[in-house]
């Protein structure tokens, strides 16, 4: 199908895909309710939680920019499929796991699934995508995928209560083989013509490159989106349900309820998110989100009560939906079509050496120094992303482009 007709008839490519990130999102959200609590209960140690969600990043930050090469020389559709693929037999495997050691190494194997996953599917989305409706397009993604992650960590909570946390696993793996089968049977390659085509004599075909990072505004893009990576893996995916189950004492149900609720939020900015960066631009969107992410690591700082932690969670939700989607759309902004794998690759580094970093430095403060100054830290380092986004990014959507034709 040509690029024409995918945009005449979006509904066709975009209906299987959303569904497919609602179940990505489904599975996942269980998986990080799962996750810290098993290493946490095999280990009784808040450091070791943080270095496996920390090291389970380290994958993906090779693995993207190569997934990106890939789908530029080989095509979307086999990196989408390999991505749930690799995810499901490592989540069998943990099923029937026992110890951190091999769920560690488990976890390692399936980030690279994860990484596949992400990158390929969206450079999928940026193929079938124009920049004046990008925003909104990513935030129909992002509600499908938030509505899985509402659902996925409350139904996950209430199977490890009931069946134990190996059931979490087994639910990961089963919505990956779904997602497996709807991508095979109804979503159709989208690699540009041009790409798929025999090249022309003197033109150069896909390559691994750092070149994006000369451009001002994809290098601080990067950087604030490794930054929102950090506080999204050292706080929602780490600190929130550790620190809920080991300051305030909560069960695996009431920190299920926590993680949905936050997911529930992202669900519902989303949308209006997505209409602020396509009317506005990118910078009125990822500026205020990451802001909002700094607001909830301040709020975890005023005590070790329950209503902080809600505090937390709906600030955390509205900036997950506003940097999670706006970082990618703006890198989306800035690749041409023949550079989208790898544009969309080395925003998947970026991501990754923040999910990397962010579980291990915070763990550590909470662990070794004190909780509070993990908090501080990472308050710290998203108002300083916020205004170097301001001061330093060139804007890429909204009237600020309009104003530019």
């Amino acid at each position: 199908m040509s690029a024409s007709g995918r945009r005449t008839n979006p509904a066709l490519t975009h209906a299987p895909i959303f569904f497919s990130f609602f179940t990505w999102g489904f599975g996942t959200g269980a998986q990080n309710l799962g996750r810290p609590l098993f290493a946490l209960a095999v280990t009784g140690n808040v450091f070791l939680v943080g270095v496996l969600l920390a090291a389970n990043a380290v994958p993906r930050t090779f693995t993207g920019p190569i997934t990106g090469f890939l789908t530029d020389k080989l095509g979307r559709k086999p990196m989408v499929l390999m991505g749930p693929i690799i995810r499901g037999i490592t989540n069998v495997g943990q099923y029937f796991s026992d110890d951190y050691l091999t769920f560690f190494v488990l976890e390692i194997i399936g980030q690279v699934g994860v990484a596949m996953w992400a990158t390929s599917s969206n450079v999928l989305l940026s193929d079938v995508t124009r920049t004046e409706s990008r925003g909104r397009v990513l935030a129909l993604r992002n509600m499908a995928t938030r509505l899985g992650f509402v659902a996925g960590p409350a139904v996950g909570g209430v199977l490890a209560a009931t069946y134990g946390l190996e059931s979490v696993f087994l639910l990961n793996g089963v919505s990956k083989v779904v997602i497996v089968v709807v991508v095979l049977t109804m979503v159709k390659e989208t690699r540009p013509e041009e790409l798929a085509a025999p090249r022309a004599a003197g033109r150069q075909g896909p390559r691994l490159s750092l070149e994006p990072f000369r451009n001002r505004t994809f290098a601080v893009v990067a950087a604030a989106t490794a930054v929102f990576s950090m506080s999204n893996a050292g706080i929602v995916q780490t600190l929130l349900p550790v620190h809920a189950v080991d300051a305030l004492e909560l069960d695996e149900a009431v920190v299920g309820f926590l993680i949905s609720l936050t997911s529930t939020l992202a669900f519902l900015w989303a949308l209006p998110n997505g209409m602020i960066a396509d009317r506005f631009g990118r910078k009125w969107s990822l500026g205020p989100g990451l802001l909002m992410m700094a607001a909830a690591a301040i709020a975890l700082t005023v005590g070790d009560v329950y209503l902080t932690l809600l505090v937390a969670a709906v600030f955390l939700g509205m900036g997950e939906a506003a940097g999670m989607g706006t970082s990618q759309t703006f890198a989306m902004d800035l690749a041409t079509p023949e550079q989208r794998g790898m544009y969309m690759g080395l925003s998947m580094m970026a991501n990754s050496v923040g999910a990397t970093a962010g579980p291990l430095l915070l763990a550590a403060l909470y662990h070794f120094v004190f909780p509070d100054v993990s908090f501080i830290v990472i308050t710290v380092l998203l108002v300083a992303a916020a205004l170097m986004m301001a001061l330093l990014a060139r804007e890429t959507g909204g009237r600020a482009r309009l104003g530019q034709r």
